[in-house]
């Protein structure tokens, strides 16, 4: 349990930009306001008092809100992650993901597991080497795919997103995936009806193993892709 000192400001306010979690700053700004309007401050003193601590508090939900929505690709912060890990994951460089994400300290020491970060320079628009998509993976287990043809968990196959699939048009092409400085062959077999982001692929996890080896603890990555 914390004990805070609500009569010396000093200390009320180192405590509450010491939690990296807006929600518990958030929790102990209410909790100063409540106290501070029964014990030593007026209403408006103390609304003046949490109101100037309150701006010194970056990425508000609503902020990341406004920043997700204009990004065209986020990434999920998940344990292990770093600045240079992420960078690495996703192929955009660490100063974009300072740049879109200025919640980040400096030193890149404050990112929390589940956080959602902005990445502006991927995950659905095309560049000169290719697409950038998300890529996600799945199991067909033997089924049919949208092409009309039985997969295997073990076949190098793709689906992809309503935005890519053209009514099946691509059907048996190969598309050539890269992630971190490798790269995978695939073949069109399957549609991804809620693959991620703009041009957001599946593929089976023989195809995501060799981009990723821990594509499992890593749930999707985002990768550049393009038709044979």
């Amino acid at each position: 349990m914390i004990v805070v000192n609500y009569k010396d400001p000093h200390k009320i306010s180192n405590l509450i930009f010491s939690s990296h979690s807006f929600r518990i700053r958030r929790k102990l700004l209410l909790q100063v306001y409540r106290s501070l309007t029964s014990t030593m401050f007026s209403k408006v003193l103390a609304a003046l008092f949490v109101t100037a601590l309150a701006q010194g508090i970056s990425a508000s939900p609503l902020e990341a809100l406004d920043a997700r929505q204009s990004c065209t690709s986020t990434y999920t912060v998940v344990s292990g992650d770093t600045c240079t890990t992420i960078a690495s994951k996703t192929g955009v460089s660490i100063a974009t993901i300072e740049a879109d994400n200025p919640s980040i300290n400096s030193a890149c020491t404050n990112l929390q597991i589940g956080q959602v970060l902005c990445l502006s320079g991927s995950g659905g628009s095309t560049s000169s080497g290719g697409i950038n998509g998300i890529a996600t993976y799945y199991d067909p287990d033997g089924g049919y795919g949208a092409c009309g043809s039985i997969l295997q968990n073990s076949d190098y196959i793709v689906a992809l997103g309503p935005n890519d699939w053209a009514a099946g048009a691509h059907c048996g092409q190969t598309v050539t995936v890269q992630y971190a400085g490798k790269s995978v062959q695939v073949v069109v077999q399957d549609l991804c009806p809620q693959c991620q982001g703009d041009h957001g692929i599946d593929l089976t996890e023989p195809a995501m193993n060799t981009l990723d080896t821990n594509y499992v603890f890593d749930g999707h990555i985002n990768v550049v892709w393009n038709f044979d």
